[in-house]
Order: C-alpha cells, then sequence, then structure tokens
C-alpha cells in the first residue's frame, strides 16, 4: 500500500509534464465562422500624432518567430464605434488557420485594421497619426519589417497610398480596392520597387473605373522594376457595398479568391504588369512574398537535404552491418528509412495526436492505479 502511495504523485507529475508539453493551439479553423474568427482579436491604440490618436483592431499570430503585418484602412462609415472596424468586413478570414498557413516563409501574419477617427477620413486623416500607430506596433511585436504591406478600400485606398508615398522605408506592398485615388506618374515612379495590386470593376458607381483604377494602373505598370510584382484585377459587374454598385471587389480579397466568390462577379480577370493573365491569383501569398523568403526557403532546405543525406548515409551503414548477421534483422533497419509523420514539421497535427495519446495513457494508468489501491483498501476493510 506504501509503495502505491509513492507511485502515486509520480504519476501525477508526469502527467501533469506531458499535458503541459502539449503545443499552442493554432489559429481557429475557417470554418468556425466569422463572429469566433473576430474573437481571437485585440484592440490597441496608436500614440498621439499629428492631433489624433487612432484605434485599431488587431490579431497576433501564435509564433515566436518574425511573420510579416498586413495593415488596413476601411473606407467611409467605418469609424467611429470601437471595433466597427473589424465588424463591418469580413478580412478576420485571414485570421484562420487555413489563410494563415498560406504566408510564404513564415508562420502567418500580423493583421492591424486602422479605425478612420470619422467624421475624418483616410482620404484627409493626417499621415502622422497612421505612421505612429503602425511603428508602435511593430515596436511592441516580432515583425519582419521587410514584408510591411497595407491596403486601403475605396477613400481607405487614398489613406493607404498617402501613408506608401510618405513613408517608402515603411511599406513593402499596397493593395487598392475599388481605389477613389489617382496614382500619378511620378507617384508611379515612387512606388516602382513596391509590390502592388488593384482591384476595380468596370461599373462602379463612386470609385470611376475610367477616373481612378485605370490609369492609376497604366501608370504602375508603365514604372514598375519588375512587372511580375504588380497585378491588377478588373471585372464587368461586381457585388454592391452599401448602396455603392459594384463597388465591393475587397470581397476577392478577405476570401482570397476562393471559387464561390469569384462567382459573384462577371468577367473577373487578373492580369500582372506584363499584361499576362494570372490564372490562379491568391492576394496573401503574393502580397507577402519577398525575394528574401525565395533565398532562405532554398537555404532552409538545402540544409535539411544535407541533413537527409547524412542520417541516410548512417542508416545505409547500420543496415549492411546488421545485414551481415541475419537478413531479419536488416529488415526493421530499412523501416527507418521511412519519414517519420511524428516527426515532420509539415505533420503538426499527428505530432500533437501523439502527445494527446500519450497524456490520456498517463491518465489512464493513474486512474488505474488509484481503482487498484481502493479495490486493495475495500478488501482490507472486509477482511
Amino acid at each position: 500500500m506504501k509503495k502505491f502511495k509513492r507511485i502515486i504523485p509520480l504519476i501525477l507529475f508526469a502527467f501533469a509534464f506531458v499535458c503541459a508539453a502539449l503545443p499552442k493551439g493554432s489559429a481557429m479553423s475557417i470554418s468556425a465562422g466569422l463572429d469566433p474568427l473576430r474573437g481571437q482579436w485585440s484592440r490597441g491604440k496608436g500614440p498621439r500624432a499629428g492631433g489624433f490618436s487612432l484605434g485599431y483592431s488587431y490579431f497576433v499570430p501564435e509564433t515566436d518567430k518574425k511573420c510579416p503585418l498586413v495593415i488596413l484602412m476601411a473606407g467611409a462609415g467605418e469609424g467611429t464605434p470601437a471595433g466597427h472596424e473589424l465588424d463591418a468586413n469580413d478580412f478576420a478570414y485571414w485570421s484562420s488557420e487555413e489563410f494563415q498557413a498560406r504566408v510564404p516563409g513564415a508562420e502567418g501574419m500580423y493583421i492591424l485594421i486602422l479605425r478612420a477617427p470619422e467624421p475624418i477620413y483616410f482620404d484627409t486623416c493626417p499621415v502622422e497619426p497612421m505612421y505612429a500607430a503602425i511603428s508602435d506596433f511593430i515596436g511592441k511585436h516580432n515583425i519582419d519589417t521587410r514584408r510591411v504591406i497595407v491596403g486601403g478600400w475605396c477613400i481607405g485606398a487614398s489613406g493607404a497610398t498617402r501613408l506608401t508615398l510618405a513613408h517608402p522605408e515603411l511599406i513593402d506592398g499596397l493593395m487598392l480596392f475599388s481605389p477613389r485615388t489617382l496614382i500619378s506618374s511620378s507617384e508611379a515612379q515612387a512606388l516602382k520597387n513596391k509590390r502592388i495590386w488593384i482591384f476595380a470593376c468596370k461599373g462602379d458607381t463612386y470609385s470611376n473605373y475610367a477616373s481612378f483604377a485605370l490609369p492609376s494602373w497604366n501608370n504602375i505598370r508603365g514604372a514598375a522594376s519588375d512587372k511580375s510584382a504588380v497585378r491588377f484585377t478588373s471585372c464587368s459587374l461586381a457585388p454592391a457595398a452599401a448602396l455603392l454598385i459594384n463597388h465591393y471587389t475587397w470581397l476577392l480579397a478577405e476570401q482570397d479568391f476562393s471559387p464561390s466568390v469569384q462567382g459573384r462577379y462577371t468577367s473577373l480577370k487578373t492580369v500582372d504588369g506584363n499584361e499576362k493573365s494570372v490564372a490562379s491569383p491568391e492576394v496573401i501569398s503574393f502580397m507577402t512574398f519577398t525575394d528574401e523568403t525565395v533565398d532562405e526557403t532554398k537555404a532552409e532546405e538545402t540544409e535539411t537535404e544535407k541533413e537527409s543525406e547524412t542520417e541516410e548515409s548512417e542508416t545505409e551503414t547500420s543496415a549492411k552491418s546488421t545485414a551481415s548477421q541475419s537478413e531479419t534483422a536488416s529488415k526493421p533497419d530499412e523501416s527507418t528509412k521511412e519519414p517519420s509523420d511524428t516527426a515532420s514539421p509539415e505533420n503538426p497535427g499527428k505530432k500533437t495526436a501523439l502527445i494527446a495519446v500519450i497524456c490520456a495513457a498517463a491518465a489512464a494508468v493513474a486512474g488505474g492505479v488509484t481503482a487498484l489501491i481502493l479495490r486493495k483498501r475495500k478488501n482490507k476493510e472486509r477482511g
């Protein structure tokens, strides 16, 4: 009896240790829906600058490694109430597990949605409070400053453009949805090394296609240093945004060109700066991409290949040595060449499942021992 009593604390300690070792949960699945996804977000406020202090909603990926930052600015009518900048659009989808996984060379992305200080909107809001809020946020998080992306819709596109032109050292990519702003040829020259994507509808009743989006695109693609780094998505008909007909082009980005969303647009087409058609556009992977990401990924793959070759060499040597002793002994050794699902970084779910099984087994052992002790105690009392 005393021996069992000594074992119980050890088992319970092991149980607690294994459970504590379980990895943190990843971002919530997109299937959970918008409200649960929005529940993952937090609220903050930037320092006062230029007469304003901008509030915002933000999402932080569950990783200790550097990740890109995506900043968003809404159009009119999506400011004033705290949190409305998040609830009035569907960009919370970007905080889903599936969309976070689309970021190349990182374990997700930070997302920051600024709140327009109505009745002043982002087309006239001073740049200083935008810059102050973003700089303050970057200083508090582990952000890959090579990949800071800003996007805006309607007059929010004006704020995104003005911020990028005022602080080109801060912003690496620019997304403009139904922009009610014109990028001049000289401004396009200042943006020639940026990754840019413009979305527009020819039937837009507010952000006139011929006055804003099309000439902006012509200037952008004409100035771009890398024609493949700029894109233009157009359509003839789009969903309405409030009372603005054919205006809701950012829906394509919110759901990252899901097939169901594309079906709501007529004559939808995406081209790059060479006017070459893009067959399968994805906003997240394109906008958060960098040449540095490719170089780092190749370096990691090379290192992994070297480690794999070393392991295979050691395994083959061991297999040859064992084969000389018996044929049956060589078969298990050959199996070690197969990649382990539980050890693979591409299968974290299986690794988590294994730990969960161990945790459950520890709990079962603890429960069994406890039951055995109780049974012995009852038998002793009866005796």
